[in-house]
């Protein structure tokens, strides 16, 4: 939608949902797992454990109750906003884990994915909310406009709901769902 100035009116606003097609990659119990075949009639799953490199079934209720998104590293550093290469880095300072990869005990190579899970992109998200960016303050505060918030990262992830609302001055803010 154009504003009366020409520029669209959220083009301050850079949260963006990550768009994926059809996952096939999870966690389920801190292991990386590949669906390899549903059958609803059934009710059950089988899923190729990358991790322990077996073949396992369980029921797809209990794979949707304990199931966590796998994000690649460089959708991980999308939801971060930062850059891929950035993600390397903060693994090496102790910021976040290494990624888990999709060759047996979790072992990483190149040609071969690497994935973090929801809950390690979280935990990621508070420690690097507590890096300063720019020059040093006189008062010691942090200062980060860079990292997303919570509910901009839930967001991106698709889980949270934006709604707009208008202000005053005619511009349009995102109000979370979690805020309402």
């Amino acid at each position: 939608m154009a504003a009366s100035s020409g520029k669209e009116e959220g083009s301050g606003n850079n949260i963006t949902v990550l768009r994926r097609p059809r996952r096939k990659v999870w966690f389920l119990n801190e292991d990386l797992v590949r669906i390899e075949h549903t059958s609803r009639a059934a009710g059950i799953i089988t899923l190729h454990n990358l991790t322990k490199d077996r073949r396992e079934t369980t029921t797809i209720i209990e794979f949707k109750k304990k199931r966590k998104r796998a994000f690649t590293v460089k959708e991980t550093a999308q939801l971060l906003n930062c850059h891929r290469k950035h993600i390397p880095r903060l693994v090496k300072r102790g910021v976040i884990p290494d990624p888990v990869g999709e060759l047996p005990n979790g072992e990483r190579a190149f040609h071969y994915l690497s994935y973090y899970s929801e809950d390690v992109i979280m935990e990621a998200r508070e420690a690097m909310s507590q890096i300063h960016h720019g020059a040093k303050r006189k008062d010691g505060l942090t200062t980060n406009n860079k990292t997303p918030t919570e509910q901009e990262l839930r967001y991106a992830m698709g889980d949270g709901i934006l709604l707009y609302t208008k202000t005053e001055d005619g511009r349009f803010i995102p109000i979370f769902n979690e805020t309402i």
